[in-house]
C-alpha cells in the first residue's frame, strides 16, 4: 500500500526541453554501501521525449556501470524503471530493474539501495518492491574507477532532470532529493519518504530540499545553486530548470 507523501510547497522543476541540475564534482566510486532518495512528482511529457533518463550517475555507453532513472512513454502505459546497470566479467551489462507503472501527476518517493552484503533493492513510498543479490565479480557504479572509465565526466557527476550526457532531458518536479554513502535500514527509508525534510544523518553526504531560500546564487557566478544541507558542500548547480510554488495562495475575498 502506497503511503500518502505530504504535498510540497515548493519543487525544483525541470521542464523536460533543456531545463537540469547536476552535482559536480561527485563521484560515489569507493562506497560499500549507497542509498540515492528521488522525491518526485513526474509530468507526462510532450512527445519530445518518448525515453528519458534522468537522476542518474555513470553511463551505459561502453557496457558501463550505471544507476539512474529511466521514464519510457507510449500509446499504452507510462512507467519509470529504476536501475542498477552492472558490468559482468565478459565484459557485458546486466541490469537489474524496477518498472513502476502509471508514475505520472503524482508525488512518489523512489529509494535505490545496495548494501555491502551486495543486496540492491527498490523502494517505491517506503515500501520495498524488489531485491536482488549483485555476484561479488559483477561490477557496479561503486567499484567504477571515474578516472580510467570511458566517458569518465559522466562518473563524476549526478544529473537530475536529464541524461548523465545531458543529451535527454525528463519533465519532473524535485521536492528533495538525498545520497547516503551507507545503506539505510528499512524504517529509515519509510521515515524519509515521509519526513524529507528532517532525514537520518548517518552517512547523509547530500541533501537536498526545494525552497526559496535554499535556491540562490550562492557563489556570486550568476548560476544558481540548490545548496546542499548536509554540510559537504554537494551543491548542485542550477541550469534553465526553476523553482516553483506548488500550493495555491488564497482568494482574496471582499
Amino acid at each position: 500500500m502506497r503511503r500518502v507523501i505530504r504535498v510540497r510547497r515548493y519543487g525544483l522543476l525541470c521542464d523536460g526541453v533543456q531545463g537540469y541540475a547536476v552535482i559536480e564534482p561527485f563521484t560515489v566510486y569507493g562506497w560499500n554501501e549507497i542509498t540515492i532518495v528521488d522525491l518526485v512528482y513526474i509530468i507526462r511529457p510532450k512527445p519530445r521525449w518518448d525515453l528519458a533518463d534522468f537522476s542518474g550517475i555513470g553511463t551505459g555507453l561502453d557496457y558501463q556501470p550505471e544507476t539512474v532513472l529511466t521514464a519510457t512513454f507510449g500509446n499504452l502505459f507510462d512507467k519509470v524503471s529504476v536501475k542498477w546497470v552492472v558490468r559482468r566479467p565478459i565484459g557485458y551489462p546486466w541490469v537489474y530493474r524496477y518498472d513502476f507503472y502509471e508514475p505520472t501527476n503524482s508525488w512518489v518517493c523512489l529509494v535505490r539501495r545496495f548494501t555491502q552484503g551486495r543486496e540492491y533493492s527498490v523502494w517505491v513510498d517506503g515500501d520495498r518492491k524488489y531485491q536482488d543479490t549483485v555476484p561479488s565479480d559483477y561490477k557496479t557504479i561503486l567499484e567504477w574507477n571515474p578516472d580510467t572509465a570511458m566517458y569518465r565526466d559522466r562518473f563524476k557527476r549526478f544529473v537530475l532532470g536529464a541524461s548523465t550526457g545531458k543529451s535527454a532531458y525528463m519533465s519532473v518536479i524535485y521536492g528533495a532529493f538525498l545520497v547516503y554513502d551507507v545503506a539505510l535500514p528499512d524504517s529509515r527509508i519509510a521515515e524519509v519518504c515521509v519526513r524529507p525534510y528532517r532525514p537520518p544523518r548517518e552517512g547523509l553526504r547530500v541533501w537536498l530540499m526545494a525552497s526559496p531560500e535554499h535556491v540562490i546564487d550562492l557563489d556570486g557566478d550568476g548560476v544558481l545553486e540548490w545548496v546542499d544541507l548536509s554540510g559537504n558542500g554537494n551543491h548542485a548547480k542550477i541550469y534553465l530548470a526553476s523553482l516553483v510554488g506548488l500550493v495555491k495562495a488564497p482568494v482574496a475575498r471582499g
